[in-house]
């Protein structure tokens, strides 16, 4: 059996260990023509964390992590809304833990960088009776059993499987940065404002990831230089953000982006499969694009195991049945979240916003819970 994994992101290069370790013929190739990788930070809730105990990495990552205890929600004068504890059930099923992007990915495509065929990409995909026919920008064309799209949210071997189905943006542009942490022993807060929102997440004993986004339907803050539009932005917020603006300089990396969300959560299309942000990219509300893509290649390497070609496609159909209604609850949720936050455009709407927040708690650990109480 000959599969091909297009992309070498978190669910790629994972992929690819599962099924290099099961002795399957599998290629690997990547757009970019060098091993970088895209943001600053990544969480890890639970989900992930347990995932990665079947690949046999938790104790790598939790040695380059660290580990965190508590979520607030609070205003940005940082009167608390609510906190939730991680350390009691469900969410105590694992350790939830940040890092370095750069860390992970290290770890990930440890021993397995050497197979990646960088600046290589599909230019074409014919779906052929019992495989697909892939033409490749270097000019080669190769047929394989078996094609797993995992090319990121702006996957193009979903637009070939799935045309006119554009991504769907909620007009949010957001910024991505590490900075010192603000004090000792800081657990994560997320600052809800009107329009805007700032998340700071430590990732180690001297450091924290820095997440901040704002409603921006006419680009303004997306055009405006990161450093200036940050401070504009959250100067006024509480002081643990501003020590974080106040460190930013020339040299601080800051990633900016904007929300996006797939329109369509279909995972199967003949003998091409979607998985990880191909599949259920969507804002990060619930912090699951690891998660969700580790729970895709744990579930799709073990039904690929000791398999025929033959058997492709039923190991497909079972793929889809187990995946689809946690795949499509996972993005429904995480945008429900954002419009949540957006209800603080009005004052009313950050009335009603704050009070849902009071009552239920943390919309993540809400989400998280709900999670790590079902079956994957």
């Amino acid at each position: 059996m000959r599969v091909l994994i297009v992309g070498a992101g978190i669910a790629g290069s994972a992929l690819f260990r599962c099924l290099q370790a099961q002795d399957m013929n599998v290629e690997i190739v990547e757009k970019a023509a060098s091993l970088t990788c895209e943001g600053a930070a990544i969480c890890l809730p639970a989900n992930a964390m347990l995932e990665l105990e079947k690949l046999g990495l938790a104790d790598k990552v939790c040695a380059k992590a660290h580990q965190v205890h508590e979520i607030e929600y609070a205003k940005a004068n940082g009167q608390t809304l609510a906190k939730a504890s991680l350390d009691e059930a469900p969410l105590d099923k694992a350790p939830f833990v940040a890092l370095r992007r750069d860390a992970l990915m290290a770890i990930l495509r440890d021993d397995i960088a050497q197979h990646i065929q960088l600046a290589t990409w599909p230019t074409a995909l014919e779906q052929q009776s019992n495989q697909v026919l892939v033409k490749f920008n270097n000019g080669k064309s190769e047929h394989y059993d078996l094609v797993v799209a995992a090319d990121g949210i702006n996957s193009q071997t979903r637009a070939f499987v799935q045309p006119n189905s554009p991504l769907i943006k909620p007009q949010v542009t957001n910024w991505r940065f590490i900075a010192p942490k603000p004090r000792a022993n800081f657990q994560p807060v997320y600052y809800v404002g009107h329009n805007d929102l700032f998340m700071i997440y430590p990732i180690s004993d001297s450091e924290v990831y820095c997440y901040a986004h704002v409603s921006d339907a006419s680009g303004h803050y997306h055009q405006m230089p990161a450093q200036q539009a940050l401070r504009a932005l959250f100067s006024d917020y509480a002081q643990p953000i501003v020590q974080c603006l106040n460190a930013i300089n020339d040299e601080t990396a800051i990633v900016t982006g904007e929300l996006k969300s797939v329109a369509q959560t279909q995972a199967i299309f003949g003998r091409v499969v979607l998985v990880g942000d191909a599949l259920h990219g969507c804002p990060p509300s619930l912090q699951q694009g690891a998660g969700m893509s580790l729970e895709d290649i744990n579930c799709l390497a073990k039904l690929l195991e000791d398999i025929h070609a033959d058997d492709i496609p039923s190991a497909l159909t079972e793929f889809e049945k187990i995946r689809s209604q946690r795949v499509s609850w996972t993005v429904s949720e995480s945008n429900k979240i954002i419009k949540l936050a957006n209800l603080g455009k009005s004052f009313f709407g950050r009335i009603i916003r704050n009070f849902i927040i009071r009552k239920k708690g943390p919309a993540n650990v809400v989400g998280w819970r709900k999670l790590l109480s079902q079956n994957n």
